[in-house]
């Protein structure tokens, strides 16, 4: 993937990570400095993995930490959660889900056709992922639930 592409095809999904978030708590989010993550990547207390493939191929992350999962679950729900439990769980995967899927729509107006698996969830610190070649961009997104980190290992598809 060429660089300006790559820039341009990152953006469509940190973008689109911090409207939905920003939808979804009612509040405004503020995008941090994209960095470039060695692999494994380690994961946090909570990480929801869609995979990507067509037009580009790979996976995106959201990660946090359970408090802020609880934080944003309980804005969504509109009561307070105190487990994370198996609706806690799909709340956050559904938003993995929804961002992927807006971040698809809007590679798609670009003319880049993408497809999503359903959300992964890995729930407890210490899983190690490996993207293996493919280099993982991380931006982390200051929410009033706390950070939650999009990460993004894409490759062109094939």
């Amino acid at each position: 993937m060429a660089g300006t592409a790559k820039v341009q095809v990152i953006n469509r999904y940190v973008t689109s990570a911090a409207d939905v978030v920003a939808h979804e708590t009612g509040a405004p989010v503020t995008r941090g400095t994209l960095q470039m993550e060695a692999n494994p990547y380690t994961s946090d207390q909570v990480t929801a993995i869609v995979g990507v493939s067509g037009a580009f191929a790979g996976s995106i992350y959201l990660s946090m930490s359970e408090p802020t999962a609880l934080a944003v679950v309980s804005i969504m729900l509109g009561q307070e959660t105190t487990v994370f439990d198996d609706l806690a769980q799909s709340g956050i995967a559904e938003l993995a889900n929804v961002v992927a899927g807006a971040a698809g729509v809007a590679l798609s107006s670009d003319g880049h056709v993408t497809d999503l698996t359903p959300p992964l969830l890995i729930v407890g610190a210490g899983a190690k992922l490996s993207s293996v070649t493919l280099q993982r961009l991380v931006v982390p997104l200051a929410t009033v639930a706390g950070t939650i980190k999009i990460h993004v290992a894409l490759r062109e598809g094939i």
